[in-house]
């Protein structure tokens, strides 16, 4: 099955979908999901990460939504693997937010396993931690925002910026990390890691 590439129509079209389902995801959730998918050390079939964006309907989806998200995923792996992910060019609260809350969901099943590997070096524990630390920033309250601004002598909106481009670095390489990071703990071996 060819898939087509995902185009901003088709985001447009998959945004409305979503936001008509109740208990879905919507558009900027479902990205940062699949990225901390794709980017997992033991991949989901299409059916489990379906149900997660969309619980209970996830089986009623007709042919032409499921090819949308099909295609969105394609496009989120290609550019993990290999163009490099890109977030958008300008900073906003209303992407970085549910994005990062959907990262938070994907990466809950192997963040801990990894962290707690008793063979994993404290450097490789350390740059997790800091990569997902970074990469779910913005699914922090407003308040907890507000205080790390304060402690750190800067304006919020400073300290957001910072962190949107740090998140920008560390989603270029997240995968490889935590493919090293998995490797490196000792769950997963090299044979076992298929991409």
């Amino acid at each position: 099955m060819q898939i087509p590439q995902f185009t901003e129509l088709q985001a447009k079209q998959l945004s409305t979908f979503l936001n008509t389902q109740s208990k879905a995801m919507n558009l900027e959730q479902s990205q940062g999901y699949l990225f901390g998918v794709i980017c997992s050390p033991t991949p989901l079939d299409v059916h489990e990460w379906l149900e997660q964006i969309l619980p209970n309907t996830a089986n009623d989806l007709d042919e032409e939504m499921l090819f949308l998200f099909m295609a969105l995923y394609h496009k989120i792996s290609e550019q993990v693997f290999e163009t490099g992910y890109k977030l958008p060019v300008e900073f906003t609260l209303e992407f970085c937010k549910p994005w990062s809350e959907g990262f938070l969901v994907a990466t809950k099943a192997y963040a801990e396993p990894l962290l707690n590997a008793p063979e994993l070096d404290a450097e490789f524990k350390e740059a997790l931690e800091s990569a997902l630390s970074t990469l779910s920033f913005f699914a922090l309250d407003q308040q907890a925002i507000t205080q790390i601004a304060q402690q750190n002598s800067m304006t919020k909106e400073a300290l957001c910026q910072y962190q949107y481009e740090s998140m920008g670095d560390f989603a270029l390489g997240f995968a490889e990390l935590i493919e090293v990071v998995a490797i490196n703990s000792g769950l997963i071996t090299d044979d076992s890691w298929d991409e």
